[in-house]
């Protein structure tokens, strides 16, 4: 994210704003294939998450470049090969296809179905205020991670580090609240606690990485709130 000639109003990005309007039923099929995005990482990322580097190693067999899983400054999800829908016309651009939404949402996809499975086997022992407080940090996480991307989309960098500093206070909630769960059988417990870590690192790891794009490109531009 070093390119000092990146403007979000030139370019690619102009191209898209006369792409002609799609029928709802386009629009269903693209979130469809959205969908399979989210399964197809997903299942790379099952098979590499215990490997060091493992989001890199992801990124690059979903077809991203390896700067994609944070935010370059040109936004190559634009050069990334189009998404292709049923018959065979290409997809316009939109936040479902950028990787950082793509990561972001398969793992909280993740997180939510392995609470759901938690709690049918918790054999209702856990306490009311427990399970809500831990279901309400997933969702916070989840929509000021969303919310940041789409404040990037438009350029407002500032905002996209407000919301994922608010994303990263409620990963921190979850993880303090994954210490205070309890179940009558340990080691299903461990287990839980520990494949619920791994993505939870790896989404903080993602959004410090982003983050940190946001913050040279608020350096690069310290006039443009002023203007």
């Amino acid at each position: 994210m070093s390119d000092s000639n990146f403007d979000p109003s030139e370019g690619d990005w102009e191209d898209y704003s006369s792409e002609p309007n799609w029928s709802e039923s386009q629009w269903r099929n693209y979130l469809k294939n959205s969908d399979r995005d989210t399964a197809r990482f997903l299942s790379i990322y099952n098979s590499l998450k215990d490997k060091p580097n493992h989001l890199d190693e992801v990124a690059v067999l979903m077809g991203w470049d390896t700067d994609d899983i944070a935010m370059t400054e040109d936004f190559s999800i634009v050069e990334t090969e189009e998404m292709e829908q049923p018959d065979g016309e290409s997809a316009p651009y939109t936040l479902h296809r950028h990787p950082v939404f793509v990561v972001s949402r398969a793992l909280y996809r993740y997180l939510h179905q392995s609470w759901e499975h938690f709690m049918v086997h918790s054999q209702s022992r856990m306490s009311p205020q427990v399970c809500w407080k831990y279901a309400k940090s997933l969702h916070q996480g989840e929509i000021n991670v969303l919310l940041s991307i789409q404040a990037i989309d438009l350029g407002d960098f500032g905002l996209a580090i407000c919301h994922l500093k608010n994303s990263l206070s409620a990963i921190n909630e979850t993880l303090g609240l994954l210490n205070k769960l309890t179940h009558p059988n340990t080691e299903f417990l461990e287990a839980f606690r520990h494949e619920i870590r791994i993505r939870v690192f790896d989404l903080r790891e993602l959004w410090i990485r982003v983050m940190g794009d946001c913050r040279s490109e608020c350096q690069r531009r310290p006039n443009d709130s002023e203007e």
